[in-house]
């Protein structure tokens, strides 16, 4: 009888707990509210303020000054050049009556040259000199030459014509185009993971709320369990089960939390959202997931939409005309060398008359304005045409260099082909995820409604005293998975939306943002 008594004793002291007031159970946890950030607010700014992508967007008006350098291969060229020499010789000349002979000569020279684009160089030039030569044999001591020379080489069959010249400049203006469709590819995929990523945010958030809603539903169970215990109605089992259920539900929020805060960061890490900015400390608050009535294309509208929109597949085209460039080119090279050249000059001279020559005088006697004039007059001139032929023997080297440019320009139709084809196959996956999403947010609602109306009606039974604890949690289990289940569905339509959109390379548009290309600029976000 003792044992009987002290066995009654213990059990009360250990009930007492379980009749504790409600109010020593821990709280529920509190969420942080965030701060709302809209979809097309992130794709906005991460595209303003991503790194990665700053780094592909200068490359743009680094294309750009790649272009002018091309271009000043035709912008003229001035050349300068002045100088002294003297020459001292020893003489061998009968009439002269010196052992050494002197010569010096001051010049100066300017030229403009200019090369053009059928391949034609050019330069225009004058020469002056002023000589002083001890050489009696001389008219005019000191003398003054000038001298305007205009040179000319045309080539007529390599390196001839607009096409060729012309061909590392139309080279650079396709690199340019690359880099702007190669910025383009990174900002809407940039926007895919921006996406893709809030997506994640929203479903995050949506679970934690869920979780919540779970833990209220446990701890109102738990409540009314205490009230059955105290009035004798349920057992203490009945109160123990409702407290570990609103335990594991805690537990549950905490990861929904985590899960949450993890999200948020990787925005945050996709936004470039660093200390000093208001979203840095805070949680982002996204807009609830769309619904699945949104509207989609089907596989030959969306392929359609993406030959002429994708920037990958616009860059590879354009990759396809750099090399057709590169091969006429390398074609032209393989032909023989063949210059024509031609030189027209005309000349002056003036001096000091030494006495020397004709009783009548030198012609060309004056000062050094003078051999301006006799220039001018044409009194000197000097002319040369001629044709050059040069020829490796063999041409191994150009025909070789031909061939491998050949080769390139297949591997890049075949890296075109493969791109369509990898278009093709992305946008069949996205439109698979669509359609089938649509199935499991349709499956879900069903399933969420028959919960629902379960968790009523176990709830009646639990009132008139048919049920259990055990079975009112599970039920309430159900209800929630089966929100849980339908966020998730609505997550992968809207992820898949946004991965057909990527394919399509129409996600920014879709939202009206058009990416600017200066680095200095603004994006626009009508």
């Amino acid at each position: 009888m003792p044992k009987v008594r002290i066995i009654a004793l213990l059990c009360f002291f250990c009930l007492l707990p379980y009749a504790a007031p409600a109010a020593d159970d821990p709280p529920i946890p509190k969420v942080e509210p965030g701060i709302p950030l809209s979809l097309r607010g992130a794709l906005v700014r991460g595209i303003e303020k991503n790194l990665d992508l700053k780094m592909v967007q200068v490359e743009i008006p680094a294309s750009q000054e790649r272009v002018t350098i091309e271009q000043a291969q035709f912008d003229p060229s001035l050349d300068a050049s002045v100088g002294s020499r003297e020459d001292r010789m020893p003489s061998t000349s009968i009439v002269y009556w010196g052992d050494h002979e002197k010569l010096g000569v001051n010049q100066a020279t300017v030229g403009v040259s200019k090369r053009f684009e059928t391949g034609l160089q050019s330069r225009i030039g004058v020469e002056t000199q002023g000589i002083d030569n001890s050489a009696v044999t001389t008219e005019v001591n000191p003398a003054y030459r000038t001298y305007l020379v205009l040179d000319l080489t045309q080539p007529l069959l390599r390196g001839a014509g607009s096409e060729s010249n012309t061909a590392n400049l139309r080279i650079s203006r396709q690199q340019e185009k690359q880099t702007r469709f190669q910025f383009l590819n990174q900002a809407q995929r940039l926007s895919n993971k921006v996406e893709r990523t809030y997506y994640l945010l929203s479903l995050a958030h949506e679970i934690l709320r869920h979780r919540i809603e779970s833990r209220h539903l446990a701890q109102g169970l738990l409540g009314g369990n205490r009230r059955k215990f105290k009035a004798g109605v349920v057992p203490i089992t009945e109160v123990q089960e409702a407290q570990t259920a609103v335990a594991s539900r805690d537990e549950k929020i905490i990861l929904a939390q985590q899960q949450m805060e993890t999200v948020s960061n990787q925005l945050k890490d996709l936004l470039e959202v660093r200390s000093g900015d208001p979203l840095y400390m805070s949680t982002i608050r996204p807009q609830e997931l769309a619904g699945p009535r949104q509207p989609f294309p089907d596989l030959p509208q969306a392929m359609g939409v993406a030959l002429k929109h994708r920037p990958d597949l616009l860059r590879q085209k354009v990759e396809m005309d750099k090399l057709d460039i590169r091969l006429a080119y390398l074609d032209n090279q393989r032909l023989p060398r063949v210059d024509l050249a031609a030189s027209l000059a005309v000349n002056g001279l003036a001096g000091t008359e030494t006495g020397v020559g004709s009783a009548a005088g030198n012609p060309y006697g004056g000062g050094y304005a003078d051999s301006w004039n006799s220039m001018a007059d044409g009194d000197g001139y000097n002319w040369f045409v001629g044709l050059k032929l040069s020829y490796p023997l063999g041409n191994r080297e150009a025909n070789s260099r031909y061939r491998v440019a050949g080769w390139q320009r297949k591997r890049a139709l075949y890296h075109l082909k493969r791109l369509e084809g990898t278009t093709e196959t992305e946008l069949k996956n996205a439109l698979v995820t669509l359609r089938r999403s649509l199935e499991r947010v349709r499956v879900a609602e069903r399933f969420q409604q028959l919960a629902e109306t379960n968790l009523s009606q176990e709830m009646r039974r639990l009132d008139e005293g048919l049920t259990d604890t055990f079975r009112i949690l599970d039920f309430q289990n159900s209800v929630i998975e089966a929100r849980i289940r339908k966020a998730l569905a609505l997550t992968d339509l809207n992820q898949g939306l946004a991965d057909l959109h990527l394919a399509m390379g129409d996600n920014l548009t879709r939202f009206k943002i058009i990416p600017k290309m200066n680095p200095e600029d603004k994006v626009n976000a009508r």
